[in-house]
């Protein structure tokens, strides 16, 4: 803060600089052949001064206390009735032109960082190499080193740590460097903010609302609990491997009035039961483990039900093994077991729901697919139970 109280100083001719925690006897020294404009800004300085170290910042500034510091008291000066016109529009152009001045020397001191300072980190976190001047490549300086990072991928680092929910219970976490596990500053998340505002990356959400909070952990979690919950969820469900997901599926499927009828046969392919009911499942998660009261669980517990019993009455035979024959002239010339995976999409159906062109689905004969010259034979099987533990 010195720097910007020495250019406040530059700027209205003060010719013995002096800072608010040098000794009373300095401060006083030529005290009375001041200008009143020296006198102002003294004061402006002595404030801010005592803001930035003594004031308790509210919450919602603590992150920012330098810009606190810096605005509030200005901010009394504009807002003054006692003050002259005349004297607001001085103290507002020397204030505005200190900005200026202190903002060129921060880009300055950039500048001579890039050209002085190794770069330690040249690739991207999969060893691809990133060239310094592409508009996807952001430059972090940090402990006198510089690290490249590709814009996505950095994103996507802060994205896990502030989305940040065991067991789908918000607890975000400080953004890290990841190569010296250094938090990354207020000031790198700014700077992380806007590139990807001007480069033509889709926005974050979960980003923007972290940077509307001024990058306060404790402001965000309490505020987007809700956010932060539904993107844990949505992760889980469309990024875990089917074998994590697939007893879920069946416990699904057992729950509901319609798909309990269901007979899955146990050899019936896991991997493509899971791939079909993982936008099924996503509404089952976000019922059960949803904040509680949100009219989001009443929605989603109708389209769940809706979209199962549509997904049941197109085929009440899906996910049977059957003997499937192939004959030439009546006779059988081949055998093989398979399984019915005939199905409507969790897409297909809500487009064929708003659209009312449910019955034509309905009324699809599911053995229209299967040859003149061919015949299946339905296998029975025993239905694999699964305990409700296990989900």
């Amino acid at each position: 803060m010195k720097t910007f109280f020495n250019i406040l100083q530059t700027l209205t001719n003060v010719k013995y600089k002096k800072y608010p925690d040098d000794s009373i006897n300095i401060l006083l020294e030529n005290y009375n052949i001041r200008t009143e404009q020296q006198i102002y800004i003294w004061s402006l300085i002595y404030d801010i001064y005592n803001i930035e170290k003594y004031q308790k910042m509210p919450k919602k500034y603590r992150s920012n206390i330098r810009a606190y510091a810096k605005l509030m008291p200005f901010n009394n000066v504009i807002n003054n009735i006692f003050y002259k016109k005349e004297l607001k529009d001085q103290l507002i152009d020397i204030y505005s032109k200190a900005q200026k001045c202190y903002y060129a020397f921060t880009k300055l001191a950039r500048i001579y960082k890039l050209n002085k300072y190794p770069i330690v980190v040249k690739d991207d976190l999969t060893l691809n190499p990133l060239n310094i001047k592409d508009k996807n490549t952001f430059v972090l300086i940090e402990n006198k080193s510089i690290y490249l990072f590709r814009l996505n991928e950095l994103i996507s680092i802060i994205e896990t740590a502030i989305g940040h929910a065991p067991n789908f219970f918000t607890a975000p976490l400080v953004p890290l460097n990841p190569y010296n596990n250094q938090p990354l500053t207020n000031a790198t998340l700014y700077n992380i903010y806007f590139k990807m505002k001007d480069s033509t990356r889709v926005l974050s959400s979960i980003f923007h609302f972290f940077f509307k909070e001024q990058f306060i952990l404790e402001l965000f979690s309490e505020k987007y609990e809700y956010h932060i919950r539904e993107r844990a969820i949505y992760n889980y469900v469309f990024t875990s491997p089917y074998t994590l997901l697939h007893n879920s599926v069946l416990n699904m499927l057992k729950n509901n009035i319609y798909t309990k009828m269901y007979n899955i046969h146990k050899d019936f392919p896991k991997d493509l039961l899971v791939s079909i009911f993982r936008p099924f499942l996503y509404c089952y998660y976000v019922i059960n483990y949803s904040i509680k009261g949100t009219t989001i669980i009443n929605t989603h517990i109708q389209w769940l039900n809706q979209n199962l019993q549509l997904f049941y009455c197109y085929n009440p035979s899906f996910g049977r093994q059957y003997i499937h024959t192939v004959k030439h002239f009546n006779k059988v010339i081949k055998q093989e077991y398979k399984f019915n995976t005939k199905h409507m999409t969790f897409y297909e159906i809500n487009r064929c729901y708003s659209n009312m062109y449910v019955l034509p689905y309905l009324n699809n004969n599911i053995s229209s697919d299967i040859d003149s010259d061919e015949s299946s034979t339905i296998v029975p099987s025993d239905y694999e139970s699964i305990d409700d533990n296990d989900y």
